[in-house]
């Protein structure tokens, strides 16, 4: 038996399967990339909770510290709080080694220049730098609320 055709004629050629294609991506490219994604989202929302939870305390203080100056009148304890308070704030907002050594001049100059939009009065920094070692009826309670505002605006501002 002569087979009239030949068999190898018949066979058909070697089909290669299509090139893998980069699109749509695959399932584990997809829950990587929601991975990336969730991750990158909780840091954000800890970073801002952070920033809340340090304005927010600094904030609640001053209320406080304005509580505290409304019965007594104590310019001098104010001055000290207000100062803690901005001293605080400023080295969880910034770099510890730009803030922790300033004191003075410097210290009103940084209040100054980080604070967007207008910054610290210098004005009020001087007078509250003064009414720490000054007698406590030297400064009026408009001065301590001006204090307290300006420390209030400054705050919010940075924080």
């Amino acid at each position: 038996m002569a087979p009239t055709t030949d068999a190898l004629a018949a066979l058909r050629d070697i089909h290669l399967p299509e090139a893998v294609s980069l699109w749509p991506l695959a399932l584990g490219w997809w829950a990587l990339v929601a991975g990336v994604l969730a991750v990158a989202a909780l840091a954000g929302l800890v970073v801002h909770r952070r920033r809340r939870s340090v304005r927010r305390a600094a904030l609640h203080e001053l209320d406080m510290a304005q509580r505290d100056f409304g019965s007594t009148g104590d310019t001098a304890a104010l001055a000290v709080c207000l100062s803690s308070t901005l001293r605080r704030v400023a080295l969880a907002r910034f770099a510890r080694a730009a803030v922790a050594g300033l004191h003075g001049a410097e210290w009103l100059g940084f209040l100054a220049e980080n604070a967007p939009a207008g910054g610290f009065p210098p004005e009020v920094g001087a007078s509250i730098e003064r009414a720490v070692y000054a007698d406590p009826r030297a400064n009026s309670r408009r001065d301590g609320d001006a204090w307290i505002a300006a420390s209030r605006e400054w705050i919010r501002r940075v924080s």
